[in-house]
């Protein structure tokens, strides 16, 4: 389903909550638990306007002592690129990029804090780069995807935790520009 409201979660804390339902369910209680320092009375109310907005559905329900608690899961989808061409769509696409991408840094940072120990060897964070045509990044892109795909399909297993890989591949502008610099003046 397409993120058709920037606005919505283009917001520091509907971001983390959306990242925290990527690919699981979660109640409030338990949402509580993974961002402590997000009062709960918010929590409601980012997680209200994330499903009035169709970013993320209750996943189902349970009763407990007679109260309905619902889990939510973020609803998955890419950005509908008709509304990045809507007038402001760039600045808030470009918005999005970068308040996803910090979340997901944070979120490592904070995984390696808690844990006291970079932890080399159970994390990925490296930057690569490599000069490619646009046909062979798009087979390198579809590489990598169908490669994270085969993962996604692994089931819950002894030894096998939630990871999260985030990949982000785009054309330097500062290179760019200093291969133009220098053809012109050739």
């Amino acid at each position: 389903m397409p993120l058709k409201n920037f606005a919505v979660i283009n917001h520091p804390v509907r971001m983390r909550i959306f990242q925290a339902l990527n690919g699981v369910e979660l109640s409030i209680n338990q949402l509580a638990k993974v961002l402590p320092d997000v009062p709960k009375p918010s929590l409601y109310r980012h997680i209200h306007k994330l499903l009035d907005a169709g970013v993320i559905h209750v996943a189902r329900m349970r009763l407990v002592n007679g109260i309905e608690e619902r889990f939510f899961t973020a609803n998955e989808g890419l950005i509908d690129p008709a509304d990045v061409y809507q007038p402001g769509g760039l600045e808030q696409f470009a918005d999005h990029v970068r308040l996803y991408g910090t979340s997901v840094a944070q979120e490592l940072a904070d995984y390696v804090l808690k844990r006291g120990d970079p932890d080399l060897n159970n994390i990925a964070a490296r930057d690569h780069v490599f000069y490619a045509t646009e046909e062979e990044f798009k087979h390198v892109r579809e590489t990598i995807y169908e490669l994270l795909r085969t993962m996604e399909a692994l089931p819950p297993a002894e030894g096998r935790s939630k990871r999260r890989m985030f990949i982000m591949g785009h054309p330097l502008q500062a290179a760019e520009m200093v291969e133009s610099a220098e053809t012109n003046a050739d």
